[in-house]
């Protein structure tokens, strides 16, 4: 076989081994961001869950006691559910702003990173 031939062999060889590495660190990098990713998400869904437990008995606590200051439990409760109401609604009208676009903001960063 000529000199050149075994050359142009060794030279494909090396090239799909060199494809094959790239698609093995490519596949690991993107295994890497995805696990990255979904800890991020399992880690912010377990906070959220303890702090609207927390939320939740700071409220209770809370219509409990205005109830007694105003002598009516269930008042107590119907001004924190409208307070809530309307932090509800404050949330819903700025929920771009506050929410849907720092949220995006830092999967593509997670992404890029």
């Amino acid at each position: 076989m000529p000199e050149s031939a075994v050359s142009i062999k060794s030279l494909i060889e090396k090239s799909q081994d060199y494809l094959e590495t790239k698609i093995e660190i490519t596949k690991l990098k993107t295994v890497e961001k995805s696990s990255d990713i979904l800890s991020s998400i399992v880690v912010l869904i377990l906070l959220v869950f303890l702090a609207l437990l927390c939320f939740l008995f700071i409220s209770i606590a809370l219509a409990l006691y205005l109830g007694s200051l105003i002598g009516s439990q269930h008042t107590g409760f119907f001004i924190m559910g409208g307070f809530y109401g309307i932090v509800f609604l404050i949330i819903y009208l700025l929920r771009d702003k506050w929410i849907k676009i720092p949220v995006a903001n830092l999967l593509i960063k997670k992404m890029l990173k």
